[in-house]
């Protein structure tokens, strides 16, 4: 096949087996009409852009057209119809007039006769690139249940069918969709938000653009939920317009040999040697064809043993706290001398070089897919580093390098710079259940196929039935309340921050009367010390950064958290089982880590100082006394007030309660006093919340919650008497049902202007108060109930 198509992919998502398109063959021509192409976008470079124009009047298609062979359509729309038809509120601009593409995923086709499940949305043709090639750059938005994925299609002219003409010049378009090639894929939702895209590719053939949206499966009850696609900002120009990106069938692109290595990295279409190096490019491997070119590392004389050569990229700025890169490449390691491969980030400012990516050794006569995610708080530039083996037969070659944003697991699983980052498509990469000596769960995780699962049907790295992901294990019968943990390899700590970022899937189909009762996901840090080395102290040593409780959604969801460890440490996720009987799952995948100071995704999972669930322990808040009744204390399953379940996921314990029975104890406060909170700012405000609920005899129950400000407030064994205290909130049992006790949510505001502590205190002579849910959030609150304002 003489003239073949060249991909670069950008973002895939997916890892993509198969580049047929979901369009259907088509045995005749769509019409046999003549059309011009206009000359301005065959202009290269220049551009060849579309905005979709602005406004009711003027938006238009900038000469795209609506494929006759889906069943579903694009509409073309503008920010100010969002909340009327779907889509974002504002274009990728920011203009609320600003006009763009979108399909409604909930939408049911009513054509007969089309067996393509999606909207397809055609470019005008173009000329056949030359060998550096065209980048195609574009915004797109995905929200809701009902999107599946989105795809940017290459459809190469060959054989005859309508007429077309460039400058003058009669071009025959053929309607055969069987060559068409996936350019970019993605099943991601990005919650409305836009995001940018690049691909590069090369095309010996004049060729159009295809934009695919495609819904979920009819049959998925996901698809009733409305949900919309949308695309903004399409670019076509030269592909050095995307920089890092190359398929080196034009040269090197803007990567440069260093000067200050062994010798350099070449270019070439396949090897001379039959015992080491490819024999074609990755893309024709792929596809068959004869064009194509690639890089490597020529290992034969005069190269010697343990030389390197170094390919670096131009400078890139710092990324953002939350705007890592996915880095994806192909390599070829094949020969009996082959050395290492290295992946390195150099500090432009400090001169200094970080491993990122390493692989060594002989894998096989094959092109494989590797990546990487890639972070610096300072300026950097990219490194890859081809180091020769023990003999000549040690040619290493990359080819079809990409960026997409977002952070990704380092693949190969054995190439990741430090370990932790998985997907689960080969193994659990060290992370490990704790095992039943430790004492800490009473469940396991386990690695399952999506075929295998009740849901998810498809893991998150492959979209596929036949990936993996990590659940919790149905083979016991759990209570509520059961843990499972997993625990990661021993990781090396780090002077900056760093974040650790996955995938979840919490999902409870059918929710009964007594409210969410899923569980629960968490993640801790552990730090490895000389005190600390056994697995039967954890639960005393680890510190909650992530956390999530009950219902989320039917589909696979981003997540991150900050790590912020300059010892050795560990990584702990806690899977809770909760009381639900609706058969609800919770999942994991897809576990990468990067540098960053980023942010809680989502923000609902942040963990505040001083939060506490009550589930196994007190969270750090402390009893006053030691006495066995005047004292707060966790339900149990024998020992619980009025049988109340706890508020978090309807399990019979998971609270903390106190429960006085004595005519001549009214005046015996029990006190619970929190974990030292830490100075934020002066003028930060503060709200701490709760759910509490009440029983006993309500004339004499009542709990108060105080602020607690001294220098006595680091030891907690100091004499209460002797703090400065004030009462921020305070509520008397009188007017709550006692007899049939419920939960009821309360929240106050107090100052963060010092480090302090706050404590619950109650007090009763034949009854008292539980308490769940504590947490602690930035900003003020309205005091709830009303009743309970400080007096």
């Amino acid at each position: 096949m003489e003239n073949w198509v060249i991909v670069s992919v950008l973002w895939m998502m997916t890892v993509i087996t198969g580049f047929s398109s979901s369009l259907p063959t088509a045995t005749e021509s769509k019409s046999s009409s003549e059309y011009k192409v206009r000359t301005g976008r065959q202009i290269f470079p220049g551009g060849d852009s579309c905005t979709f124009g602005t406004g009711p009047e003027e938006v238009n298609l900038c000469g795209w057209s609506h494929s006759n062979l889906s069943s579903l359509q694009w509409e073309l729309t503008y920010g100010l119809n969002a909340n009327w038809i779907g889509g974002p509120i504002t274009d990728a601009n920011d203009l609320s007039e600003g006009g763009y593409i979108m399909i409604e995923t909930s939408s049911i086709p009513n054509i007969s006769g089309r067996t393509s499940q999606s909207a397809v949305l055609e470019g005008p043709v173009h000329s056949p690139s030359s060998a550096l090639g065209f980048c195609l750059s574009f915004n797109y938005a995905v929200e809701g249940l009902s999107p599946d994925k989105m795809r940017v299609l290459l459809h190469p002219i060959q054989n005859q069918a309508a007429r077309y003409t460039i400058d003058g010049h009669p071009l025959l378009k053929e309607s055969d969709h069987g060559a068409d090639v996936v350019l970019w894929e993605t099943r991601d939702s990005t919650d409305g938000v836009w995001r940018a895209a690049e691909v590069v590719y090369t095309c010996r053939q004049p060729h159009q653009i295809y934009l695919e949206g495609i819904p979920r499966d009819p049959s998925s009850l996901s698809r009733r939920y409305r949900g919309f696609i949308a695309i903004d900002n399409i670019n076509l120009k030269s592909a050095d317009g995307c920089p890092g990106h190359c398929n080196f069938d034009g040269g090197f692109c803007d990567w440069t040999n260093e000067k200050d290595d062994d010798f350099d990295w070449s270019l070439a279409r396949g090897s001379q040697n039959p015992s080491t190096g490819p024999i074609m490019d990755r893309a024709s491997y792929t596809h068959g064809g004869s064009n194509g070119g690639y890089a490597f590392i020529d290992s034969s004389f005069p190269a010697r043993a343990g030389d390197r050569a170094r390919l670096s990229s131009r400078e890139f700025s710092r990324t953002g706290a939350d705007k890592p890169l996915c880095m994806r490449f192909w390599t070829h390691m094949y020969g009996n001398g082959i050395g290492t491969l290295r992946v390195l980030l150099h500090d432009t400012d400090a001169k200094e070089d970080r491993v990122v990516w390493s692989l060594s050794g002989e894998a096989g006569n094959a092109w494989y897919q590797g990546q990487v995610p890639i972070s610096s708080f300072t300026a950097f530039k990219i490194v890859f580093e081809g180091e020769v083996g023990k003999n000549p037969l040690g040619d290493i070659a990359i080819d079809d390098i990409s960026f997409a944003p977002g952070a990704c697991p380092s693949a190969p699983q054995t190439a990741a710079a430090s370990s932790g980052d998985c997907t689960f498509e080969v193994d659990e990469c060290g992370w490990s259940n704790v095992g039943a000596s430790a004492r800490t769960d009473e469940m396991d995780w386990e690695r399952r196929l999506g075929q295998n699962a009740r849901t998810p049907m498809a893991d998150h790295s492959t979209g596929s039935p036949t990936g993996n992901f990590m659940t919790l294990s149905g083979l016991s019968v759990q209570r509520a309340g059961d843990r499972a943990w997993m625990v990661s390899p021993i990781l090396d700590g780090f002077k900056k921050p760093r974040c650790m970022s996955f995938w979840y899937y919490m999902n409870e189909p059918f929710i009964d009367t007594s409210g969410p009762s899923l569980g629960g996901l968490k993640v801790y840090t552990r730090s490895i010390t000389p005190s600390a080395n056994d697995l039967t102290s954890m639960a005393q040593q680890i510190n909650p950064i992530w956390r999530l409780y009950n219902q989320q959604a039917p589909v696979w969801k981003y997540a991150q958290a900050r790590i912020m460890e300059k010892e050795q440490f560990q990584v702990i996720f806690e899977g809770v089982h909760g009381s639900s009987r609706a058969n609800g799952f919770v999942g994991i995948d897809d576990i990468a880590y990067f540098e960053g100071d980023c942010t809680t995704i989502p923000g609902s999972a942040f963990v505040s100082e001083g939060e506490c669930s009550f589930e196994k322990d007190m969270c750090h808040w402390k009893n006053t006394t030691w006495d066995p009744v005047y004292r707060w204390q966790l339900a149990t399953i024998t020992r619980r007030p009025a049988n109340l379940p706890d508020k978090t996921f309807g399990a019979p314990v998971g609270y903390t309660y106190f429960d006085i029975f004595n005519q001549n104890a009214q005046g015996t406060p029990v006190r619970l006093i929190s974990p030292v909170l830490s100075k934020i700012s002066s003028n930060e405000q503060l709200c701490f919340s709760f759910w509490y609920a009440a029983f006993g005899a309500g004339e004499s129950t009542l709990l108060r919650v105080m602020s607690l400000y001294s220098n006595a407030i680091m030891n907690s064994s100091s004499n209460d008497e002797t703090m400065e205290e004030t009462q921020i909130w305070h509520l008397t049992a009188v007017d709550l049902d006692t007899v049939r006790p419920e939960w009821r949510p309360a929240q106050v505001t107090f100052s963060s202007g010092s480090v302090q502590r706050l404590v619950l205190e109650g007090q009763a002579n034949n009854g008292g108060f539980a308490v769940d849910d504590i947490s602690i959030h930035r900003g003020e609150c309205a005091t709830r109930p009303r009743a309970a304002a400080k007096r």
